[in-house]
Order: structure tokens, then C-alpha cells, then sequence
């Protein structure tokens, strides 16, 4: 078998086999590796926490099987770190040649090596954790359940002693602007029962003995041919509960305000179904993808309407996902981001008048939309500028935060960011996250 065929070789490697001897591995010092840790916000993961370790310059990392480690993080009373090995770490077993006629590839093509290590001392730890490399929508993942993380060094290092990759592979397909990003993902071991707070008040969704108000839902009935029947209605009762309500929809509490007891509070502008579904996610409900796909508009327009935001902006999320954007809709979909102040759907559509200046020129005429896109016409030209030319945008974005009253270098900064960013920064900042760009991108000036 040659060397160079990775690939074959690759298939039929079989896991962990002998540490390479210790005069074998060459020190390397942590100063010349550029690295920085970053926690990110868990995802649904119960007493989890995320890491995401950042090397830059990966391609100038030594071609040496020796291990790069990140600087230390604490994460459930202990201090860990990564310890990659962009060259292997000369520890695969491969079958034997009369198993499989292959044999040991040269040291600098073995898989790329990542382990998860604890520094500090302690008893033995549970924790389950995943490792995952990622570019966009490329990743590779290795996960290991209920590792047993012991008090010696041995015992604490915990990974895949290769990852089904090359250093070739990263170089040419998971770099972003030259630098790898590692994902941790960690989790306590033991079973922890969950908090059963949100369970118990989904529960009292449409629950009529302990609810204090009433919603009535009328509808218009149509008919076959898509003609009113008789100007008549039909109505679907709703029952609620005021303080649900006061904390999740103020404009719903503010409707309970003008009742009585429990007389029918009328609701006429709202598909029943569409209020349903508004209730259920204002009690901690999920709302499924079909739900979503099947009414995104009618989401967006109740949410905006009763001032459920965070359902408004899952919603617009779908649609984003789920609209074709072409030459004959740009002007309806920029009128109605407009209308209906969403901003995600309004830099989608700007990316695509960017990405197709010369049909869009041809063919519309933009006296009709609102004033306020020019703007974020520039923000998406800028963006489609950095792409193309490979500009590194992001340097700054660091050093936002201290520029003193968000500054000039802030605010252009800011503006260079996408909505999902922009409202990010504002969710970890805990202000609201719902506007056009230039509300958001103000709200992050005057809070930096």
C-alpha cells in the first residue's frame, strides 16, 4: 500500500494502540500558539455548559506530534483545556498487514488527535461531553458518553485519539479565515431531574377550573368558492390565566385589563388555530416546524400584534428558511419586512438584490419601499465585499465593548454584523432583541 492513500488507510484503522515513546515528542510552548476560549450559551442542554476553542493560524501550527494545549477554563469546579495534536499523536493501531494489508502511514499523516483534559486534581468526575470541529455546515463530531475522568494524567485525558480527518482536511475544508474552532460541550454525568416549574404551566394550558379569563375567537366562515358565507361567524373559546399573561403578552393583559369576571375578551383579527398556537407557546409550549411552515405569516402578525417577540422572531426564522426570494417578490417581501419590522427577512432579502444587482437593476424600480433600506443595502454590499475579497472583519469586534460610549469604531463595527449576531449580543445583554438594524445596533451603542 502506498502512504499517501489516507483514505484506505483511514477505513481500516481500529482505534487507540501504544503511546509513542517519550523521546519521541517534541515540547512545543504554549506562546507560540495563538489560541482563545470563548463560553457560548448553553442549547438546551441541562446543567450543560459550551466552549469553543479558537486556533488561529492553523496552517502555521508546527508539523510536529506534539500537543498544542489551550490555555485552561473552569467549568464544574474544575480546570480543563484542549490538547490538539494537528499532526496525530502517534498512538493509532492499525490490523496488521496479513489482516488487512495495510500498514502504519508516515507520522505526519496520521488523523488529527483532540483530547479533553482536567488539570486540576480532584476525585474522579462523570461528565458528558462532545468534541466537534465545524465549518458552517461542515463537522465532524466525536462523542464520548459518561467519561470517567480520574486523578492522575492518564486517567484525565479524555478524546478521540484521532479524529476521521487529516491536517490536509482541516486546512482545505473547516479553517475559517485561517483559524480552527474546537466545540466543547459539556455535561454533568449524573442524572439530574429537571425543574418541573415549566411542565406544571403548560399544564394549565386551556385549563378551564383555575382560569380567570376567557378569549373568544371569531372567524369569518368561507365557503368553497372562497366567498363569505352569509356574513357569518363562528367562535372558539379560549379560557386563560391573567398573571400567565401579564408576564408573556402585555397587550393580551392589557385586553384582560378591560374585563370583567369572566366575560368573553373578543378576538376578530386571529385565525383560531393561530391564537392556539400563540397561547400554547406564551404557557412554554413548542411549536413544530409544520405548525410553523403552515402559518409563518400569520405567526409573525400575532406575535408582532399581542407582543409575543420572541415567537415573532422564531417564526421569522422559518420563513426566512422557508421563502424563495426572486426578482418578481423582492418589492412585496421589502414592503412587507417593513411593515411587519423584520429585520432577518429584510437582510436576506438585501443579500439576494447584492447577489443579483444586475438583474434587480433591470428589472425593478424601488420607488415604492421604505427609506430606511439603503442602509441596509450598504450593510449587506460591505458584507458581500469582505466576503469576496477575504477582509477580516471581525477583528475589532473584540474590542467593541471598551471603546468608550460604543464610539464611531463600535458603531461601524456593529454595522458590519448580521441580525442574528446583532440580536445575540443584545439577548446576552438582556435587552430586547427585536427592531429593525438600526434600532438594534443603537440599543448596543448606548449599553457598550
Amino acid at each position: 500500500m502506498n502512504d499517501d492513500n489516507d483514505d484506505e488507510w483511514l477505513a481500516n484503522a481500529v482505534g487507540f494502540g501504544e503511546e509513542i515513546p517519550d523521546d519521541d515528542v517534541e515540547s512545543f510552548s504554549l506562546g507560540h500558539v495563538d489560541t482563545k476560549i470563548e463560553e457560548l450559551r448553553p442549547h438546551n442542554i441541562s446543567k450543560g455548559r459550551t466552549f469553543s476553542v479558537t486556533y488561529n493560524n492553523f496552517e502555521e501550527l508546527p508539523c510536529r506530534i506534539a500537543p498544542l494545549p489551550s490555555p485552561n477554563f473552569s467549568c464544574f469546579g474544575h480546570e480543563w483545556r484542549i490538547e490538539l495534536f494537528p499532526n496525530g499523536n502517534g498512538s493509532i493501531r492499525v490490523p496488521s498487514p496479513n489482516e488487512s494489508g495495510t500498514r502504519r502511514p508516515k507520522r505526519h499523516k496520521q488523523p488529527v488527535a483532540i483530547f479533553l483534559v482536567r488539570v486540576s486534581e480532584g476525585k474522579q468526575t462523570n461528565i458528558k461531553y462532545s468534541i466537534a470541529i465545524k465549518s458552517g455546515d461542515m463537522k465532524i463530531i466525536s462523542h464520548r458518553d459518561d467519561a470517567e475522568f480520574g486523578d492522575d494524567y492518564i486517567d484525565s485525558r479524555w478524546g478521540e485519539s484521532w479524529f476521521p480527518c487529516f491536517r490536509s482536511d482541516i486546512t482545505e475544508r473547516y479553517l475559517q479565515r485561517g483559524a480552527l474552532t474546537i466545540h466543547v460541550k459539556m455535561q454533568i454525568g449524573e442524572y439530574i431531574p429537571k425543574n418541573p416549574a415549566s411542565s406544571m404551566m403548560l399544564n394549565l394550558f386551556g385549563n378551564e377550573d383555575f382560569s380567570d379569563v376567557v378569549f373568544e375567537v371569531s372567524e369569518q366562515q368561507i365557503n368553497s368558492n372562497n366567498e363569505d358565507v352569509d356574513a357569518s361567524k363562528s367562535s372558539v373559546q379560549f379560557h386563560a390565566h391573567r398573571l400567565i399573561l401579564q408576564n408573556h403578552s402585555p397587550e393580551l393583559a392589557a385586553l384582560c385589563a378591560t374585563s370583567e369576571g369572566m366575560t368573553p375578551i373578543i378576538i376578530d383579527d386571529v385565525k383560531s388555530e393561530v391564537f392556539r398556537l400563540l397561547l400554547y407557546y406564551v404557557y412554554g409550549g413548542d411549536i413544530s416546524e409544520e405548525e410553523f411552515v403552515a402559518n409563518t405569516e400569520d405567526l409573525i402578525k400575532a406575535a408582532d400584534k399581542y407582543g409575543v417577540v420572541n415567537l415573532k422572531l422564531e417564526a421569522e426564522v422559518w420563513y426566512v428558511n422557508d421563502a424563495t426570494i426572486a426578482i418578481d417578490n423582492v418589492i412585496d417581501l421589502l414592503q412587507y419586512a417593513g411593515a411587519m419590522n423584520c429585520a432577518l427577512l429584510k437582510e436576506a432579502v438585501m443579500d439576494f438584490i447584492v447577489d443579483n444587482k444586475e438583474e434587480v437593476i433591470k428589472h425593478l424600480s424601488f420607488q415604492d419601499v421604505p427609506g430606511d433600506m439603503y442602509k441596509d443595502l450598504l450593510a449587506a454590499m460591505t458584507r458581500h465585499y469582505e466576503t469576496e475579497s477575504g477582509e477580516d472583519s471581525d477583528d475589532d469586534e473584540d474590542d467593541v465593548d471598551g471603546d468608550e460610549e460604543g464610539g464611531e469604531k463600535g458603531k461601524l463595527v456593529f454595522s458590519r454584523l448580521r441580525i442574528r449576531d446583532l440580536r445575540q449580543k443584545l439577548d446576552e445583554k438582556g435587552l430586547d432583541v427585536d427592531g429593525s438594524r438600526d434600532t438594534l445596533i443603537a440599543a448596543l451603542m448606548e449599553h457598550s
